[in-house]
């Protein structure tokens, strides 16, 4: 898999404008784009479930995983079957990370953006092979990856994530004590198949309708900003399912 690394995702990342003019910081960039797409040694697998709506939560069928949430609900409410994804950059980026910090904080912090650049480019180009698959056998579309830690989702959920598609074994993907990725640069998601693009809504009251229209931009607004929230990975309102409506 070819990496492209979007200078302007890894600018974005950097909360720095795109037409960035300082020299020092463009040349460390280069270099940082071109030192990490030799490194990376992108892995990655998903597998197709399943899945039954119950008061617990989102079963997933013929494994011990119920996704609990209000935001997991919404997320696969017209969805009858999942796709479970991971993702991951391999070791060495993590080992090059951690050199640069001892080194040079502005060297690690570029080169940790164009990390999460890279990461997120693979995921996109995962989350399209499997969008072709799912067209391909007769459905509609798919919903956008969602992963645990996102909404209130929880994040104690990574290990039996990881281990019900073996990715432990099958591309070194592990978590810790504490549920954190390892090697960090790696991603867990849920991908939700949508046989019809629309249900009948005209059953509805309006009432009924409103709750589901606010749903729908509830669930949009966190895919296009939450993720890019500096308070992303501490943000409590987040982890209720509650949008602040700041704009990342």
């Amino acid at each position: 898999m070819e990496f492209e690394i979007d200078r302007n995702e890894v600018l974005r990342y950097l909360q720095t404008a795109k037409d960035l003019e300082d020299e020092n910081i463009n040349r460390l960039l280069d270099e940082s784009i071109a030192e990490i797409k030799k490194l990376i040694n992108f892995r990655y697998l998903y597998q197709k479930f399943p899945i039954q709506h119950t008061a617990e939560g989102v079963k997933i069928k013929n494994t011990t995983l119920t996704l609990k949430g209000r935001s997991i609900k919404k997320h696969l409410q017209k969805s009858e079957e999942i796709y479970l994804m991971a993702a991951t950059l391999g070791a060495q980026v993590d080992k090059k990370i951690s050199y640069y910090e001892k080194i040079s904080v502005t060297k690690s912090m570029i080169f940790d953006a164009c990390a999460t650049t890279a990461i997120e480019e693979g995921c996109d180009q995962v989350e399209a092979e499997i969008k072709e698959k799912v067209l391909a056998a007769g459905n509609e579309a798919i919903t956008f990856r969602y992963s645990p830690g996102y909404g209130d989702l929880g994040i104690d959920i990574q290990k039996e994530f990881l281990r019900i598609i073996k990715a432990p074994k099958k591309i070194g993907l592990t978590a810790s004590k504490y549920n954190m990725l390892l090697p960090t640069k790696s991603v867990t998601a849920i991908i939700g198949v949508l046989e019809e693009k629309e249900t009948a809504a005209e059953n509805l009251t309006n009432q009924e309708q409103e709750v589901v229209n606010q749903d729908d931009r509830d669930l949009e607004f966190e895919a296009r900003h939450c993720k890019n929230c500096l308070l992303y990975e501490d943000c409590e309102l987040r982890r209720r399912g509650i949008y602040c409506g700041a704009k990342g």
